[in-house]
C-alpha cells in the first residue's frame, strides 16, 4: 500500500507567546530533555541576510538527532543516514505576534519518498520517533 506525503496539517506545530531569542534556545533544551543532541542551530534569517542581502522574517532551524534514531535508520539501510538528521522550525510571522515551532517528521518522508526498502522496520521507526517527538511537544506546550 503506498503511502501519501505528509500535509501541512499532519505536522507538529505550536506557537510560543515569548520573544524569538528566548524561544529557540527553550525549543533546543526540550528537544535535548528528550535525548536529541543538537547538531546545529542555523538562523536562516541571518543567512539571507548576510549572503543575499535581503530581510526575511526571524527564522531558525534546529537540526537535532536521536540515537536511537539514527541507529535504527543506518540498520535499515545506511544509506537513509543521508535522510537524517530531525530538523525543527522555529519562526516568526508578520501577522501575529507569535513565535511558531514546526516540525514535519523525516523519518515518514524516508517512508513517503520510498527511501527505504517495504518493510515492518520503517513503521516501528516512525513509530518511535513520533513517541520521541510527541515527548518534545507536550514539554514544549507544558513549560512555555
Amino acid at each position: 500500500m503506498s503511502q501519501k506525503a505528509p500535509t501541512a496539517e499532519e505536522a507538529l506545530h505550536t506557537t510560543l507567546d515569548m520573544s524569538f531569542e528566548d524561544a529557540v534556545p527553550f525549543v533546543q533544551l526540550e528537544h535535548e530533555l528528550a535525548d536529541f543532541e543538537t547538531v546545529k542551530v542555523t538562523r536562516l534569517d541571518r543567512m539571507i541576510s548576510g549572503m543575499l542581502g535581503e530581510e526575511v522574517s526571524q527564522t531558525a532551524l534546529l537540526v537535532v538527532c536521536h540515537p536511537t534514531i539514527a541507529r535504527d535508520a543506518i540498520e535499515i539501510d545506511q544509506e537513509l543516514a543521508g535522510m537524517l538528521p530531525c530538523t525543527t522550525a522555529v519562526y516568526e510571522k508578520e501577522d501575529d505576534d507569535l513565535v511558531h515551532v514546526h516540525h514535519f517528521s523525516a523519518t515518514k518522508a524516508i517512508r513517503d519518498l520510498g527511501c527505504c526498502p517495504g518493510d515492518d522496520d520503517i513503521e516501528e521507526l516512525i513509530e518511535f520517533t513520533g513517541e520521541r517527538m510527541t515527548e518534545v511537544w507536550e514539554n514544549i506546550e507544558t513549560h512555555s
